[in-house]
């Protein structure tokens, strides 16, 4: 994140991850809106963590067409800027298409990579299937594909702080 971000920014975005986690008033529409608000708001002064959080609740919970286009916008900004959950999303989106965004496997291809190379265990699945199927306009190439599968299994014992090999 960027030593620019003010601490009021900062805080505001704890408080809306707070908020956002916390069963108080877990149903209220006024406590969503500001939610949202302090989100978005965060985004917009140049959190990366707001930009993805709020991209990814607007592309997956936002009601109109409107909204997800917005969220795509924001996933965008912040895969641009090297968050990984956003990288994984935007090869997601690039692969499916959506709005304004038209299906390129080349672009999706690019996310994919972006994020397993910094570990994100969907990603590297995703990479490891295209390669042992011919998917996303690669061929197939089973070197490549072990290669994903071996970051596949490190990202997913990093993140689970063990080591699942099998070598004693």
């Amino acid at each position: 994140m960027s030593e620019q971000i003010g601490v009021m920014t900062r805080l505001k975005f704890l408080l809306a991850e707070k908020l956002f986690h916390s069963s108080v008033l877990r149903h209220s529409r006024l406590r969503h809106q500001w939610v949202m608000r302090l989100f978005k708001e965060s985004a917009n002064e140049g959190h990366l963590k707001a930009l993805s959080v709020y991209g990814h609740l607007l592309y997956f919970r936002g009601i109109s067409p409107l909204d997800k286009g917005r969220g795509v916008n924001y996933l965008l900004d912040a895969a641009r800027q090297g968050d990984i959950k956003a990288q994984y999303q935007m090869g997601c989106i690039f692969e499916m298409g959506y709005g304004h965004l038209q299906r390129s496997s080349e672009q999706a291809v690019r996310w994919f990579v972006r994020a397993a190379e910094q570990g994100h265990p969907l990603a590297c699945r995703r990479m490891a299937k295209a390669c042992t199927e011919g998917e996303l306009g690669l061929a197939i190439n089973p070197d490549q594909s072990e290669y994903w599968e071996r970051k596949t299994r490190h990202s997913l014992e990093k993140a689970n702080g063990m080591n699942l090999s099998l070598n004693l």
